[in-house]
This record gives C-alpha cells, sequence and structure tokens, in this order.
C-alpha cells in the first residue's frame, strides 16, 4: 500500500506510530514536516520527503525498515540518519538541495552502504567541508562529486602485485567562482618501478616517483590523468632525456620538478627558458642536481650562464656536472673551446705577394724590351742572363 499526504504541516512525525507498518511507499507532498522522530518499522521501503522544511531526523528512525529509497531533497537536514545494511541490495539516495548537510556525515553513509548506495541528482548535491589550517579555521561547500573521488582515492591508488603506491588528498583548493577541489598526493617512491604509472586518481596534484628505475617520464606530458600534476619528483633514477615535456600541459602549469641525480646528458634549455619567463613562472623549481651532462664548448658558453641567470629557479644550479664530475658553473670557455689555426688568414698574404712578383716581374721585362728597341742592348740583369733557344728565334 503506497500513501500519499498533501497539504499536511506537521512539527514532529512519530515514526512508532503503527499506522505506517502495512505501508510500502510514504509520500509527503506540499506539505511541512520539520522533525522526524522514533523508529520506522514494518513494510516501508520507500519515503518521498522532498521540500517540507525537514531539518532534523533520529539517528536511528529507518534502522528497522529494508529502505530501497529515500528522497529527502530541497531540506534543512545537516546530517544523515543510518541506513539499514540488510538486505544486501541497492539503495537510492536523493538529499539534493541540502546545502547545510555535513560532508562527514555523506562520507559515513558511504562507508557504510559502498557500492550499493546510488545517489540521485549527484551533480546537484552539495555538503559542507570543514577544513582546519595553520591559524583559521573555514566551512566550504563542496559537491558530491569531490566527496565521492575523495571516498574512492584508495581505489584508484596504483597498484599491482609488484608495487603499491599511497594515495591521500592533501589540500583543499579554493578557486573564487568554482567549487573546492580535492587535490591528492601520490607517493611511489622506492617501488623498483621501471616506468610512471599507467592511470593516477583524479586531481593528482603531487607525484613522487624517487628512488626507482624509471627511464621514461613521457608519460607525464601525455597521460590523460597527469594532466593536474603541478608537483613531480623523480629523484635517483635512471631517466635520460626530459624533451618528450616539450610543449606539454605539465610544463606550462608545473612547480616543482625534481630530476636529481638522474642520467641526463643535456638539459633542453630552450623550452625550460620558456617556462621561466611565462607569466605562471612566479615560484617555479626546478632540481637537477647530480646528473651528469656530456660537457663541450656550447655548455661553457651557453648552459653555463643559463644556469647562473636561472639560480632563483634552479636551485641546486651549481650541483650540475659534467661526465669528468666538474661542476658546469665552474667549467672556462678557454679550455673547452679551443679554436683551430686558420690557416687561410696567411695564405691570401701569399697570394697577394705572388701576385705583386707577377706584376714586377711583367713591368721588368716590358722595361728590358723597351730598352732594347730604343738603344739596341740589354739593360743589366738581363744582358748577362743566359740565352735560352726562345731568344735564338727573336734574334732571327
Amino acid at each position: 500500500m503506497n500513501l500519499y499526504i498533501k497539504n499536511s504541516n506537521l512539527q514532529k512525525l512519530n515514526a512508532s506510530l503503527g499506522i505506517w507498518h502495512d505501508i510500502n511507499m510514504l509520500t509527503f507532498c506540499n506539505s511541512s514536516v520539520k522533525n522526524i522522530s522514533g523508529q520506522f518499522q514494518g513494510k516501508l521501503n520507500s519515503i518521498i520527503l522532498p521540500s517540507v522544511e525537514l531539518s532534523r531526523i533520529d539517528a536511528g528512525a529507518f534502522l528497522k525498515i529494508n529502505l530501497r529509497s529515500l528522497n529527502v531533497s530541497n531540506n534543512n537536514l545537516t546530517t544523515m540518519p543510518q541506513i539499514s545494511s540488510r538486505p544486501l541490495r541497492k539503495f537510492t539516495l536523493d538529499i539534493s538541495g541540502n546545502d547545510k548537510m555535513w560532508c562527514h556525515s555523506v562520507i559515513e553513509l558511504i562507508d557504510q552502504l559502498g557500492d550499493r548506495l546510488n545517489f540521485s541528482n549527484k551533480n546537484k548535491t552539495l555538503c559542507v567541508s570543514s577544513q582546519k589550517y595553520d591559524w583559521f579555521n573555514s566551512t566550504e561547500t563542496m559537491p558530491l562529486v569531490q566527496v565521492v573521488v575523495l571516498k574512492k582515492l584508495k581505489q584508484y591508488c596504483p597498484r599491482t602485485e609488484t608495487y603499491e603506491c599511497r594515495c591521500e588528498a592533501y589540500r583543499l583548493e579554493i578557486v573564487p567562482g568554482q567549487f573546492p577541489t580535492n587535490l591528492a598526493r601520490v607517493d611511489c617512491s622506492g617501488q623498483n618501478l621501471t616506468a610512471l604509472p599507467p592511470i593516477l586518481p583524479p586531481n593528482t596534484h603531487i607525484l613522487n616517483v624517487s628512488n626507482n628505475n624509471i627511464k621514461s617520464i613521457d608519460a607525464l606530458g601525455i597521460g590523460e590523468t597527469y594532466q593536474d600534476i603541478r608537483h613531480f619528483y623523480a629523484d635517483n633514477n635512471e631517466i635520460n632525456s626530459i624533451s618528450g615535456l616539450e610543449g606539454s600541459r605539465f610544463i606550462q602549469n608545473f612547480e616543482i620538478l625534481s630530476l636529481r641525480s638522474n642520467k641526463l646528458t643535456s638539459i633542453p634549455i630552450y623550452f625550460l627558458s620558456n617556462a621561466f619567463s611565462d607569466i605562471n613562472a612566479v615560484g617555479r623549481n626546478v632540481k637537477l642536481g647530480g646528473n651528469k651532462l656530456n660537457c663541450d664548448c656550447s655548455t661553457a658558453q651557453e648552459l653555463k650562464v643559463w644556469l647562473v641567470i636561472n639560480k632563483a629557479s634552479i636551485t641546486d644550479y651549481d650541483e650540475v656536472l659534467c661526465s669528468d664530475s666538474k661542476k658546469v658553473v665552474h667549467l672556462k670557455v678557454d679550455d673547452l673551446c679551443v679554436v683551430a689555426k686558420d690557416w687561410t688568414y696567411y695564405i691570401s698574404y701569399i697570394i697577394t705577394v705572388e701576385v705583386s712578383l707577377l706584376v714586377l716581374l711583367i713591368s721588368k721585362v716590358s722595361y728590358d724590351y723597351w730598352i732594347f728597341k730604343t738603344k739596341g742592348y740589354l739593360p743589366w740583369p738581363a744582358s748577362k742572363m743566359p740565352k735560352l733557344p726562345c731568344d735564338w728565334v727573336c734574334e732571327s
């Protein structure tokens, strides 16, 4: 039997009354029910109480009935009553519009019912979260979606038969005009990983994969679940290149990139320079110390200067090394940039001398010919030179 009650005004609904025992569904329309006290019993499995100004339900009001659905939307509830977990069936709950509902009360219900709990109007459901900071307390309205993600953080935490990462919510991000977002921190350090985890929890803000055997971090630039990472720690791995991060969302938005003691042989300063100069660069920090680079003339001329210029962002700039363990900032241009002698500089002088001698020779021959024609003899030293076969031809 279903019971519909319209246009009623109740300060308190007594759930212990026997009139409810044989009812399957109880619905209040255009009514006011401020409080529910006592405990329902019997066959009741569906209760619909939307927009009835309901502000309080006794904690055990629903414990003795097997509810399948409960609609208490658009009311003034701050906490949820306990729901019977017997039998093991799906339970549909609509608490949208209760904007003063405490998130911890919703989380307790999720803990109790797990996957059997199904929320109606999930995108319209909000709750209030209490946050304690170093010097003040704050209450923020959060969407239910964020609460569910927060609760299921461990479910999405990377794990296999060979490793298990640690995941936790560490901060509530508050952006004006938007609902707060719970940010996650994932710690996969010291797990003998050879690659980055394929999937991360939603809203992962910090990822630590230090002390592993990872060779490539390309997933940081292209992985769909890596898009929200701002702090990335990958010290003591086998990473040999960061070129895959060029143009990625991570490079555009990161705050910390720590790659100490890896196997980088070069540093692509062309896109890191852009990361330090854009409008989001304030407070960015990169750590590259302990990497042993292939140093050459350009290292001494360009990279050394770049490290010093950006030492505010590269805090361990003086710990970046060459393959021979010399510090890059101590390199001298004269030691690495030895210029080979350019012999073309001397060739130009030789050509000049040869041309001058040729001009002088032509001039001397012309002069001797003129003297011979006008005065009948050859001047010295032409007269002393031995005659050649061609001279006899000329004399004849």
